[in-house]
Formats: structure tokens, sequence, C-alpha cells
């Protein structure tokens, strides 16, 4: 069994490539459902971010995931867009990514979560299998460690941070501004809460309110979404940030209006706001997921060190789990040979000083128990100390003291 992954993110394609390969979450699980029951396939897990598309199996050595993920989402011949990883390097990139380091606003803090909600989609779905399981939560372990021991830019640490100080760079300034936010997600009570700290007065949509359970950002006030037309006509930013697979803002609504926004933003993928606005005479700043940069300047390289010396161990910590489970076969067999050639090197009749045949027998299997536990639990423990063969060398030495373990001629 191995694991490999294909993969494409905004460094290898634009937002028009991208698009297609944009998921949501119950997309992402009829996937999971679809790729799952391919052949060969023993488990795989889905990441869809606005940024990136990665699909990670296990099973047979021949899976072609760029083909498998192209073939189940209905777009056939875009396999070059990936980049396809196997083995290690595989593993590697998914703690990579986890990290924050493969992110377009490096360090993000929102991807830590996104993989662990990859996870849990595929783990609902009956997608999983103990390899991926066992990766994934090694790599969000490897992600909350780089959060917590160290901080990799001084630059904002997520897209809607990103987007609000590339829109008081291009305003100068946001204190007075009037925003329209349409959705009430992570990013958009996110963008909304950033915008309300930069000094906007900020108007959220909701398509709908449930007391106790609707967030609305403190600061904010808040309009149904059918209402939102009439209110970017008052306003000087309209950000779109939901997961809505149509437009939210349609040129031809936008044009309608006796005053179009001058700051457009789009946080979304698939996107919300037609890619025609950019165009519009009165849009001074559109910016969009391709608008974010990219770059890493504000990186120290002793950070950078920090966190790939977090990712080898925790890949070491992968690599000694997947030994151990390689090794449970032999351990196994191990425990049961200890507890046969405990059971053949005693006479339990003679031990038992002329008792029933059932006091016998009751020696005979807790002697065997007990050989059995004990062989485990040492075993267990040294699994990660021993040498390549140890395991092996232990077998072949209690089958030559006791060859008729070796043809199953016990007792």
């Amino acid at each position: 069994m191995s694991i490999c992954m294909a993969g494409i993110d905004w460094k290898s394609a634009n937002m028009d490539k991208r698009e297609a390969f944009s998921f949501t979450g119950s997309q992402v699980a009829r996937l999971c459902r679809a790729i799952r029951q391919m052949d060969g396939v023993d488990g795989c897990v889905l990441l869809a971010t606005c940024n990136r598309t990665e699909l990670y199996l296990s099973g047979a050595d021949n899976l072609n995931p760029a083909h498998l993920l192209c073939r189940a989402a209905g777009a056939p011949g875009a396999e070059a867009l990936f980049a396809v990883r196997a083995g290690d390097e595989a593993a590697r990139h998914l703690m990579r990514v986890s990290c924050g380091l493969c992110s377009q606003i490096l360090g993000e803090d929102q991807i830590v979560s996104q993989v662990k909600r990859a996870y849990q989609i595929a783990h609902e779905t009956g997608s999983t299998d103990a390899e991926l399981s066992q990766l994934f939560r090694i790599a969000a372990t490897a992600g909350k460690r780089s959060r917590t021991q160290v901080r990799l830019s001084a630059a904002p640490l997520s897209v809607a941070g990103q987007a609000v100080a590339l829109m008081e760079q291009a305003a100068g300034d946001l204190r007075g501004k009037r925003a329209l936010v349409i959705g009430n997600g992570e990013m958009g009570r996110l963008a909304s809460s950033l915008l309300v700290a930069r000094g906007c007065e900020v108007t959220v949509t909701l398509r709908s309110y449930y007391h106790g359970h609707t967030i609305v950002p403190a600061g904010c006030h808040a309009v149904a979404y059918g209402a939102r037309m009439q209110c970017a006509a008052a306003c000087d930013i309209l950000l779109s940030a939901t997961t809505s697979p149509h437009y939210t803002v349609a040129r031809d609504d936008l044009a309608q209006l006796a005053q179009v926004p001058p700051i457009v933003c789009d946080l979304s993928m698939p996107r919300d706001i037609e890619p025609a606005v950019r165009e519009m005479d009165e849009v001074e700043v559109f910016l969009d997921m391709d608008s974010m940069g990219g770059r890493d300047v504000h990186v120290n390289a002793d950070d950078r060190r920090q966190v790939e010396q977090i990712i080898e161990e925790e890949m070491a910590e992968f690599a000694r789990w997947r030994a151990y489970r390689q090794a449970l076969p032999l351990i196994e067999e191990l425990c049961e040979l200890t507890a046969e050639r405990v059971a053949i090197g005693y006479d339990f009749a003679v031990l038992s000083d002329g008792e029933d045949g059932k006091t016998t027998e009751k020696m005979e299997s807790a002697a065997r128990l007990a050989a059995h536990k004990t062989a485990r639990l040492l075993l267990s423990g040294l699994q990660g100390e021993l040498g390549d063969g140890a395991l092996e060398t232990c077998r072949d030495a209690i089958l030559r003291k006791a060859p008729q373990l070796r043809d199953g001629r016990i007792g």
C-alpha cells in the first residue's frame, strides 16, 4: 500500500483553471464517496480551499490521482494541470500545506482548520483508511505546532487580512468608508471584523436569521441577502465571500445602480462577482483571489527553518507509526510463538500436582495468556528501538529451539 496525491494551486494555475476544481463541502463528500469506490483505492481525502484542490489517496501502487479526480469531477483532459507526488514526498507536502508554507498568504491561520475539515468530511463519508487518518492527524499536529511555536510572517495571516490591507493601501484610509459584505461565513465574518477595526461602517447580508445561531460580527449592521444591491448603491466597498455556485453580483446588477462602489473585492472560489465587473469604468480597485500576492519577503529564514524542523519531526513520527503498523503481523506471530513455546516447555499435569483436568487446563491457559501479553508489551515497547530484521531474528531463534512449532506439531 502507498500514499499519493495530485494537486492544483494558486502557483500552478490561475482562477480560470482552478475554478473547475472548486468544490463545496457537499460536493467534496460526493467526490470522496465516488473515488473511494474506484479500483485500487483504499482511502481518499479531498482538500478543497479557495486556492488549492488536492486529492490524497492510499491503495495500489499504480494509482493516478490526477486522472481519478478529473474523472470524478467531470473534467477529463485536465490532468496536466496537477502536480503529482507519492510516498514521503506526498506526506511531507501535506505537512508543508498544513504549516502554511504552501499558502498564498504564507503562514495563514485558516489552513489547519481546512486540513482538519477535509479529513472530517472524508471520515464521515467512510472514505478514509488507517494510513490517511494517521497522516492527516499528524499533519494537523505539525500545523498547530508551527502556529504556536513560530510566527512566519509579520504580514496579514489570512486572505481576508491581505484583502483589507490592499484596500487600505489603495484608498489611503478606510475610516468612514461604507462597506457591504455579502456572505456571513467564516471568510465574510473575518473580513467584516477587520473592516470594522479599520473604522468602516459595515453591513453584512444574511440569507436567514436564527436567534442564537446566526453570528453577526460586532459593530456590523445586517440586511437581507435580497436587499444587497440597494445597499451596494450607498457603499464605497463591495466585498463578496460566499460558497454560492452562482454569481452574487453580476455586471448588469451594478450597471443599474445610481452609484457603483469604487472598490470591489471577490474572496470566493468559485467566483461570486462576474469578472466583467473589473472592466467597469466606475470600479477603481478590483481584487480577487489572484490579487492576494504570494510573496514571502517578510519571512525570517530562521523561522522557516524552525517550521521545516517541526515538519521533519512529525515525518519521523509518521514513519515510526508506519513501521509499527507494518510490524504488527510479525509481532502477533511472535506473541503466539512465545505462548506456544511456554506451553510445550512445561508439563502442566505435573505442575497441577494431581488436580483434576480442569485445573491443568486452566493453568496452561493462564500461562499462554501471560506469555502472550508479556511478549506483546515488550515487543510493542521495543519495536521502535529495534534494528531492521530484529523481529525476524527473534522468530527464527524460537523456531530453532522448538522446531515442532514450525511444523505445527504442538505438544
